[in-house]
């Protein structure tokens, strides 16, 4: 239960700063969010290494982390590309099915979920992808090429990855897994910023507001690290990709948008995927 319990926090801590990240991204410059994200994450991770130690994850421990955060930047940066050039509408369930490469990883090294679990993986899957679905936009705007849907396929990927090689990493060592990899986010994303010439200065009174959505980032990283560690990997990993539930829901709750008919049977799948895979 307590895999469980921490795979969900991450959720919810994705899902948040997933909402107010693009919502502050509209009227200040989204390079100034990421690296101050990725300031906030690497700041984080030294919080926790100087509270519970380094560890000893060895040059293998540190290299999978490593590859970790360049799984995650690749998995961002892909994820943006698709939705400029494609239908979000498209993109966004496309992209949030990446917790099937891990579940299926676990599962071939050794997971043996119950039958109630094998049951809620497959559910909540479809249950986010559902909901993370927006309208399809007006006839005559753009339309989802078929570049776009490529990438969103290799974004998940990607962030499939992600979850699964930082999951190896934390089984090495939680603490110096998540540092790692947000170093190696936070190169990545300088590297990014610095070629595509991304605006990234911000007003020094927006530096508290953008630093949140990196701080819960790197909660939900800790957690889900500790999660891996006490949960199978194919079903905590199932959990912690249940952020686009929350993010819908607050934009519902918030900002009054419009749920589809679509997005609250999404809902409705992702919770019951949810109650079988912690009753199991």
């Amino acid at each position: 239960m307590t895999a469980v319990l921490l795979a969900l926090l991450t959720a919810a801590s994705y899902g948040v700063a997933n909402y107010l990240g693009p919502l502050l991204a509209r009227r200040v410059p989204l390079g100034g969010i990421l690296l101050v994200g990725q300031v906030v994450g690497v700041v984080g991770s030294l919080g926790l290494v100087a509270v519970t130690g380094f560890g000893e994850p060895g040059r293998a421990g540190v290299l999978l982390g490593l590859a970790a955060g360049l799984f995650n930047g690749i998995a961002i940066a892909s994820f943006y590309r698709a939705a400029s050039t494609g239908s979000i509408s498209i993109v966004a369930p496309i992209g949030s099915t990446g917790a099937v490469v891990p579940v299926v990883v676990g599962i071939l090294s050794g997971d043996r979920p119950s039958v109630l679990q094998y049951v809620g993986i497959p559910l909540a899957v479809l249950g986010v992808a559902l909901a993370a679905a927006r309208q399809a936009p007006p006839e005559g705007s753009k339309a989802p090429a078929a570049s776009s849907v490529g990438l969103a396929l290799f974004s998940a990927v990607m962030f499939g990855l992600f979850l699964t090689v930082f999951a190896e990493a934390s089984e090495r060592g939680a603490p110096a897994a998540v540092l790692t990899s947000r170093i190696s986010l936070l190169l990545g994303t300088l590297l990014v910023v610095a070629v595509a010439r991304i605006a990234w200065r911000l007003p020094r009174g927006d530096l508290p507001a953008a630093a949140l959505p990196g701080l819960l980032l790197v909660i939900g990283t800790i957690a889900y690290g500790a999660a891996t560690t006490q949960g199978l990997l194919s079903v905590v990993s199932v959990l912690a990709t249940l952020s686009p539930v929350v993010s819908v829901a607050l934009a519902v709750l918030l900002l009054g948008e419009r749920v589809t008919g679509r997005q609250r049977v999404g809902v409705a799948v992702a919770l019951t995927g949810v109650v079988l895979l912690a009753a199991g």
